[in-house]
């Protein structure tokens, strides 16, 4: 079985897909992906939003964010262009700050998932999220660099990420899923 996350953010090369297909527009790949990101609510007792991030859909019922956004909550909510469903943490990698979340009917894509093995400095990339409350922001950048640590590749990006962004999603021209952004 695969440690949570590892090929999401911190690829350790076991599992490939997604690749091979013709690189995409930028427009291309946010109507291909833009489905799969979705916006994290984490709510008080009173049903008030006290901390906001992003999310992919990474499995079926399931999205993945990062821990540092959905941490002590007793109530989440993920949404995307109204819809709203709850959702509750179904495993924790905080050493790598991913958290997979169990949503309850959430029938959403699910994006192709790409190994770090196969990344290059230098390659254009895309980040999906929803900074400052913003939802399914698209930003466009480059890998700066691959840091490796014991734990797989952290990406270096110089796509824009700001507050709100983390556990969005990073992903190459061809629209497979990365990274997830912190």
């Amino acid at each position: 079985r695969e440690r949570l996350g590892s090929p999401v953010a911190h690829h350790e090369g076991r599992r490939t897909l997604g690749i091979g297909s013709a690189t995409l527009t930028p427009d291309q790949l946010f109507a291909q992906v833009a489905q799969s990101v979705f916006v994290v609510e984490v709510l008080s007792e009173s049903s008030n939003v006290v901390a906001q991030g992003s999310a992919v859909s990474t499995k079926t019922g399931e999205v993945t964010t990062n821990c540092h956004v959905v941490n002590d909550s007793s109530r989440i909510r993920i949404k995307q262009a109204g819809r709203q469903y709850q959702a509750e943490i179904k495993e924790k990698d905080t050493e790598r700050d991913l958290c997979v979340l169990s949503v309850r009917d959430l029938n959403a894509p699910i994006v192709s998932l790409r190994s770090s093995d196969t990344l290059r400095v230098g390659q254009r990339v895309y980040a999906i999220g929803t900074p400052l409350g913003l939802e399914l922001t698209l930003s466009e950048g480059l890998i700066s660099s691959l840091r490796k640590t014991d734990g797989g590749v952290i990406i270096q990006t110089s796509a824009a990420i700001s507050p709100g962004s983390s556990g969005g999603g990073l992903f190459d021209q061809d629209g497979s899923l990365i990274g997830i952004t912190t």
